[in-house]
């Protein structure tokens, strides 16, 4: 007999087992919450969620790059995912997301060298000028997660004297180890024994590791080198 379904304040439960649990944070004016510069997309999208029991569900979603952490909209509340690990895939934007120890990564190359990337950043204290157009700054970089949003109650608007530096990374699955990168240095030290090749290829495409498209361009040609 197929398993009744029901929606509850907590989250969704069959036959009494609770799949996903969402927690609420204060609710924020929808129009506030477009082109953020600490969320991945423009604005809130609707994607499709496969959980890894086979169940599929709806929500309209955006990554929060700070916490990394899939947030959603629902009857006006920002709530966030509070168990990831129960979810196979998110399909958001036309794009694709899996979930792993911290956060979501984005699958940019699916093949035997799989890229990811790790969209994330980080809040920094903006600085004061001091004279002689030099800058105070009174922390270095950090979460500033206390300020940005207690557990269980994100607040996505980035406090006025903070800005958001991106901290993105990069990482290739290679024989079930994940290989991480960010700049074309890191890059070659993983493929040693194809640094000849991957070093003229970067010098002649002119590869940009700050480009994602140029770092697609990249891990593509490298699986053509392991064929």
């Amino acid at each position: 007999m197929e398993a009744k379904r029901k929606i509850s304040g907590k989250g969704i439960v069959i036959t009494g087992i609770i799949l996903v649990f969402f927690i609420p944070a204060r609710a924020q004016n929808l129009d506030t919450l477009q082109n953020l510069p600490n969320l991945l997309l423009p604005k809130f999208t609707r994607g499709i969620v496969r959980m890894k029991n086979g169940g599929i569900n709806s929500a309209i979603l955006n990554y929060d790059l700070v916490g990394q952490r899939m947030v959603f909209l629902q009857r006006n509340l920002t709530l966030v995912l509070d168990k990831p690990q129960e979810i196979d895939t998110i399909f958001l934007a036309n794009r694709t997301f899996v979930p792993f120890e911290k956060g979501f990564y984005e699958i940019l190359v699916k093949a035997p060298l799989t890229l990811f990337k790790e969209n994330k950043c980080y809040l920094e204290l903006k600085g004061t000028p001091i004279g002689f157009g030099a800058i105070s700054q009174t922390t270095g970089p950090s979460y500033i997660q206390q300020i940005y949003g207690p557990t269980g109650a994100i607040n996505l608007m980035v406090p006025f004297n903070y800005k958001v530096v991106d901290d993105s990374e990069y990482w290739i699955r290679r024989d079930g180890s994940m290989l991480r990168f960010s700049s074309r240095k890191q890059f070659l030290r993983n493929f040693p024994e194809r640094a000849q090749e991957l070093k003229q290829y970067i010098r002649r495409s002119k590869t940009d590791f700050g480009k994602t498209e140029d770092v697609v361009a990249l891990v593509m040609y490298l699986n053509e080198l392991y064929r």
